[in-house]
């Protein structure tokens, strides 16, 4: 039961900082390929750790996954 808490507070918390942060990010740079990668990140961090908690039996891996992919699009888009 505590596990399932963690995993969904940690979706939960993916989507609540994420949008901000997509926002903060993304959008002052107007419509480029650097703008989309966030929030591709996010919706692909949401998705995946969607797909990860119905498919493995440890809850809280999905939505860690899920910030991963988030954090890799966020420092890809730093990066280019």
């Amino acid at each position: 039961m505590r596990k399932n808490l963690t995993g969904a507070l940690l979706q939960l918390a993916l989507l609540v900082i994420g949008i901000p942060v997509v926002y903060l990010v993304a959008f002052p740079f107007g419509l480029t390929a650097k703008s989309l990668l966030p929030p591709l990140g996010l919706l692909a961090g949401l998705i995946i750790s969607g797909v990860m908690v119905k498919k493995t039996d440890r809850p809280v891996s999905g939505p860690l996954t899920g910030w991963v992919v988030f954090g890799a699009c966020l420092a890809l888009s730093f990066a280019v």
